[in-house]
């Protein structure tokens, strides 16, 4: 078995999850578009890319599934997430299983206006949110400015009033204005089958993050999470693994976004016994296994920095096991 992991970035911890349930000679393989990946440490092979925004990139991630016999496709960035959706039949008729969102779906969640009207139509609770200034007059400070489609809180403000507003809102281009919902901030994470049914979930509490980077977060169950969680889930179907931002306010459970790849935060939830490595392995080889939702509660996780290097070619060469044959950015 050969696993794509595309823009695996930091998240060599996730290839270390997959390895456990590996055979010998199944292949990890990671993709990026630097040679200073740390992830890489973690994949048998790691191949670079064109950028993701690139007309060559998915011709050229086409390509390295062909050349690398890769039997399922994993990413862990929102734009690359984006991106693929828009092959996803192409990997498909390759044969290859494609852990990753059809282009509607993916449409909805990285645009996160979109992620608003679908929701609201929907009838989920969710923050107000507003494409211009004059749209968001009756909108109650503070308030959020951030771009209508990005990631990792990147370029996210909060407007305590009008001339804070208009500064951030002008700062850039495509932004959006949304209403800060106040409560408990939580999360989901579901892991679909192939047809978006969920198979797996686990909720934690976010005890600290950085920049959108869980850093800290304790599991809990509650039966009306656990329910809204299916609810969702079934609504968005997205193949393999999604994390989805609430908080928990006075009158309802409120959806920030859904992000349709492995959280920040999902160690938390494999420390808790929600395996979905094990899951998405299964679903590779052909098994459908049964909804599961016996994670433990009261589990807890805090990330560490560990440092990695040496010299510099060996490092590279051997320490990160870069190969550069087939695909090579540009």
């Amino acid at each position: 078995m050969n696993l794509l992991f595309s823009c695996i970035g930091k998240r060599g911890y996730i290839a270390d999850f997959f390895r456990r349930h590996l055979a010998p000679g199944d292949r990890i393989i990671g993709t990026g578009n630097t040679r200073w990946t740390p992830g890489f440490r973690a994949c048998d092979a790691a191949f670079l890319m064109p950028d993701i925004v690139d007309e060559r990139y998915l011709p050229a991630m086409l390509e390295l599934c062909e050349q690398e016999h890769v039997d399922a496709v994993l990413s862990f960035s929102d734009p690359d997430v984006y991106r693929l959706s828009r092959i996803r039949g192409q990997l498909e008729a390759l044969r290859i299983v494609p852990f990753i969102p059809t282009a509607e779906v993916a449409e909805i969640t990285y645009d996160k206006y979109r992620t608003f009207q679908f929701l609201s139509s929907n009838g989920i609770a969710t923050p107000r949110t507003a494409l211009t200034i004059a749209e968001a007059r009756d909108f109650r400070f503070p308030l959020f400015v951030k771009p209508r489609c990005g990631s990792g809180s990147y370029q996210t403000s909060l407007a305590r009033d009008d001339r804070e507003l208009e500064a951030f809102f002008n700062y850039a281009p495509d932004m959006i204005i949304q209403e800060q919902a106040i409560g408990e901030e939580f999360d989901i994470e579901v892991c679909g089958d192939l047809d978006g049914s969920p198979l797996a979930l686990c909720t934690w509490r976010k005890v600290q993050s950085r920049l959108g980077e869980t850093e800290a977060a304790q599991t809990f169950r509650d039966p009306d999470v656990l329910d809204f969680g299916i609810r969702l889930a079934r609504l968005l179907r997205v193949a393999g693994p999604m994390d989805v931002d609430l908080v928990r306010t006075h009158e309802s459970l409120v959806v920030l976004e859904a992000n349709t790849r492995f959280g920040g935060g999902y160690p938390v939830s494999h420390l808790a016994g929600a395996d979905f490595p094990r899951i998405l392995i299964d679903l590779v080889k052909g098994k459908r296994p049964e909804l599961d939702l016996s994670f433990a509660a009261n589990v807890v996780m805090m990330k560490r920095l560990d440092i990695i290097g040496g010299p510099q070619e060996p490092f590279f060469e051997q320490e990160l096991r870069l190969v550069h044959e087939g695909v090579e950015k540009l």
